[in-house]
């Protein structure tokens, strides 16, 4: 008995001190709330007696008759400036910008109208925080799960769950719901967990986001660790001198990065410890920051991923980071810290650490866009799985191949703008990192095996990986034809009205998101923006029939989609041609394509990309019983074929044996092909097809000077003589010039009767020249049968009489060859002087000159053509330009044009 009264000894002054500290805590409140009491009624009080004062000064005519005292001004405006001065520090308490005391009455009015609102907001949420209608720091999260069972019959349920796990989904009634969070066998599941309550945190940034296409995304870093290259923004400028980007910080060290030795060779990996077993440090403060950062340069390998939001923003925000080393996880609050975590370049850029990432495509761009991160040496475990050729690329299968872990990554669809953090969203971030260490270990590990030991296979993968570190951040925009893709995805044919519809729509979507800083989804998703523009509804509730549900701002801004509707309904119908009808025009229009033909990965032919063909069809082929191909049964033909020409070529039947003139053609065609012509040969052999061409064209050229004739050929009467030049004339003009000047104009008598040296001379020249003209045969003796018989050769000059004439004669020979073809063309001529003999009747017929063309003669002289000579008269024999004028009147119609003095 005596042991429980000990323990009542005991308890009882226990439970007198609990009675005591309830009591004080009671009094405590109750003193509180007397003081609220009273500091309430206290303030009213004064408001009271402030107002009452306020409303005794004087006011319109009498404030402009107290205002004229000098001290009533004075004191008025000192306790005017007071008040302004507790006014504005109260505004700045606020953080409200601006001094109250250097603005009009108007801007003060609206300062003051600012500054109570949100000190009644205040006061309103302090008063349901307190009074129990409001909870601090409690999101009422909304899950919705989709679980789909087979890929053609899908279900969904909806689950509304508060910060209890065990709250039933919402769903059939006879479907088992004991574990919400794990789906059953079979059952693919994606969940979109979000809360209702969410503060928009780009409202709090201290750099507001600029989202203008004319501006592009320029990189924010003041400073450049681990640089090898001093830190400089250069910009990149298009054809009209316009910046379009601006190069990357760290592209110089990207370009010279190698992967060290440690790197290439093979890792000894090390299981990590599970997740409740590791210290996991949540980073939302500088202080912790600068923590993590020390911590972090003491390690040589980090796991990076990013968690992102793109729904209630237009480029997106960045909202986690998490790092992981072998001992110890981090999460990185980046909404919190968005203008301090530049600070981790000193190790995301360091490249003897190693940084590890899954598929960072992404990632990098995200990462240099908020946060002004960089990485330098970077291993993408997704590049090294397409290297290892596996059969899936995605982490989850990684961990499962691995370790044999099964991952729950039906969270990818969370809104990471939520804070606090629920736990299972850090549990769902966190397992993205803790086991990538060891993963990448194990990889390395087999690609140096898949490659015999070589580190081949390994660079690339570092190589392809730094490749994806040299991206740059750029921001969507969007150009004149950019609705045209949508068109071509959806595959609908829309005409001119819906066309133009649908690029207004588009523009004022993109013009909208980007002035309130919301997605394209939240404005107005793709397929409410088709509806409406393929309809074309006439009223504004049409417009909103095409919206299920109704997206805020288009409820808003109604009146400016309904003017895009009708101005497009207002345009001229351009009527399509029908299938049938283009086909009998002949205009084929093709549908639009986005292939690109000039590139060699172009392939018309590859069908890889379609369903397989069908091998079920009926074919003229048939398999027998072991499965070989058979060939069909032909018919028997009973008349036999007639051959009626000799084929010149068989390719399965044995020729038969040649005749005997074909066998003395292939003999003669063997032997020439055998036989070495002569080069001396081939040209004897040659020498009669030339002459022969030689002949023709002298025949050609005589013909086309015929058809030159001004006066055309007709036969002379027999009354009339026509006195032909003698040869002695021909040879007048092989001359020089000077003496055929002289022979010209001598008398008659002198010119019928030659001097005897003249006539010698006359002679020789003759003799030579027929001697120039005989032709010569030459036979050459061959034993061949293609001997060559005699061909004309023309001889020489011989060399003696060469050297008995004379210098004058030679040269006057050498004066004959320049007027050589002007004689001939004199010659030929039908030009010649006509003499009519007398008759004894003393009757002269004259030349009809009626059959002549003098169309021909275009009114008197013309330029020399080509078969003429000009004779051009210069240096010492310009004084004989009169003897050339006086030759010239010798030729009746002559084309040669006269040239004055030079």
């Amino acid at each position: 008995m005596s042991q429980p009264q000990k323990r009542t000894k005991v308890t009882e002054p226990a439970e007198s001190m609990e009675n005591d500290d309830s009591e004080a805590s009671t009094s405590q409140s109750s003193a509180t709330r007397t003081d609220l009491t009273a500091f309430t009624q206290e303030a009213f009080r004064n408001m009271v007696a402030a107002t009452r004062s306020c409303n005794n000064f004087p006011q319109g005519t009498a404030r402009s008759l107290y205002l004229s005292y000098p001290g009533y001004a004075r004191m008025l405006e000192e306790q005017s400036q007071r008040v302004l001065g507790l006014i504005n520090k109260v505004l700045k308490v606020e953080k409200i910008s601006g001094d109250i005391r250097r603005r009009q009455g108007d801007e003060q009015l609206e300062m003051v109208q600012e500054c109570n609102d949100i000190l009644f907001e205040r006061i309103t949420t302090n008063l349901d925080i307190k009074s129990g209608l409001r909870h601090r720091n409690s999101h009422v999260v909304v899950e919705t799960q989709v679980d789909v069972q087979s890929a053609t019959t899908p279900t969904a349920t909806l689950v509304t769950t508060t910060n209890e796990t065990t709250t039933p989904r919402a769903g059939t009634w006879n479907r088992t719901t004991s574990n919400v969070g794990t789906p059953s066998r079979g059952t693919v599941s994606a969940r979109l967990f979000t809360a209702k309550n969410i503060m928009r945190p780009q409202m709090q940034f201290k750099v507001p986001v600029d989202n203008s296409a004319q501006n592009p995304f320029k990189p924010r870093l003041t400073e450049k660790p681990n640089s090898l290259k001093p830190l400089a923004l250069l910009p990149e400028y298009d054809d009209n001198g316009e910046v379009v980007s601006f190069l990357h910080p760290y592209e110089f060290e990207l370009m010279k990065f190698e992967p060290t030795k440690e790197q290439l060779q093979k890792q000894k990996p090390l299981m990590p410890l599970p997740p409740a077993q590791t210290e996991l440090m949540l980073v939302d403060s500088v202080e912790k920051l600068r923590q993590a950062l020390d911590e972090l340069r003491q390690a040589s390998q980090i796991a990076i991923d990013v968690e992102h939001h793109s729904y209630r923003t237009f480029m997106g925000i960045t909202c986690l980071v998490q790092m992981s080393t072998r001992t110890k996880d981090y999460i990185f609050d980046t909404l919190i810290l968005r203008e301090d975590m530049h600070i981790l370049n000193l190790v995301l850029t360091d490249p003897k650490v190693l940084k590890i990432l899954h598929g960072g495509d992404l990632d990098i761009e995200w990462l240099q866009r908020d946060l002004s991160l960089y990485i330098v040496n970077m291993f993408d475990t997704h590049r090294a799985a397409k290297a290892l050729n596996m059969a899936r690329l995605s982490l989850a299968f990684l961990l499962k191949h691995y370790l044999d872990l099964d991952v729950d990554k039906s969270l990818q669809l969370a809104d990471w703008r939520m804070r606090p953090l629920p736990q299972q969203l850090i549990d769902y971030a966190r397992q993205d990192t803790h086991y990538l260490i060891y993963v990448f270990e194990r990889m390395t590990n087999d690609l140096l095996q898949a490659d015999q030991g070589q580190p081949q296979a390994l660079r690339m993968v570092y190589q392809l990986s730094t490749e994806v570190c040299k991206k740059r951040y750029t921001k969507p925009h969007i150009g004149p034809e950019s609705h045209l893709d949508l068109v071509r995805k959806t595959k609908r044919s829309f005409d001119n009205r819906q066309l133009y519809a649908l690029q207004g729509i588009f523009a004022w979507r993109d013009t909208t998101a980007r002035q309130e800083d919301e997605s394209y989804g939240y404005v107005l998703p793709n397929h409410m923006m088709l509806q409406i523009a393929e309809s074309l509804p006439r009223e504004m509730q049409g417009i909103l029939a095409c919206c299920n549900p109704i997206p805020p701002l288009v409820r808003q801004q109604l009146h400016t989609l309904h003017q895009i509707v009708l101005k497009a309904r207002e345009q001229p119908l351009v009527k399509p041609i029908l299938e049938d009808h283009s086909s009998r025009l002949g205009n084929a229009h093709l549908a639009p394509t986005t292939k690109d033909f000039n590139s060699k990965l172009n392939c018309p032919h590859d069908y890889s990309h379609q369903e397989e063909t069908r091998d079920d069809l009926p074919t003229l082929l048939r398999r027998s019983a072991t499965g070989k191909l058979l060939r069909p049964d032909q018919q028997k033909v009973n008349s036999p074929l007639v051959q009626l020409v000799n084929p010149a070529f068989e390719l399965f039947q044995k020729p038969k044996a040649p005749t005997q003139e074909e066998h003395l053609r292939w003999q003669h065609s063997r032997k020439e092909s055998q036989m070495l012509r002569m080069p001396y040969k081939r040209y004897l052999a040659i020498l009669p097809l030339m002459q022969q061409q030689k002949i023709e064209q002298t025949a050609r050229e005589h013909s086309e000077l015929l058809k030159r004739r001004l006066c055309p050929t007709e036969p002379a009467p027999e009354s009339i003589k026509i006195e032909t030049t003698p040869k002695e004339q021909d040879d007048l003009y092989n001359l020089p010039l000077k003496e055929q000047l002289k022979r010209k104009h001598q008398s008659n008598a002198e010119r019928d009767q030659p001097s005897m040296s003249k006539r010698s001379k006359n002679e020789e020249t003759k003799s030579i020249k027929k001697e120039e003209s005989m032709p010569a045969t030459v036979e050459v003796q061959d034993s061949d049968d293609e001997a060559v018989v005699e061909v004309p050769i023309e001889k020489s000059a011989p060399e003696n009489g060469a050297s008995t004439l004379s210098k004058r004669q030679e040269k006057r020979q050498q004066k004959n060859q320049r007027f050589k073809a002007k004689s001939r063309v004199q010659a030929q001529s039908s030009n010649h002087p006509v003499q009519v003999p007398s008759s004894n009747q003393g009757n002269t017929q004259h030349f009809d000159y009626k059959n002549v063309d003098f169309r021909q003669f275009r009114g008197g002289a013309q330029r020399a053509r080509g078969t003429e000579v000009k004779t051009q008269m210069r240096g010492k024999n310009r004084p004989n330009q009169r003897n050339n004028k006086q030759f010239n009147k010798l030729f009746t119609f002559s084309n040669v044009k006269k040239e004055g003095k030079k």
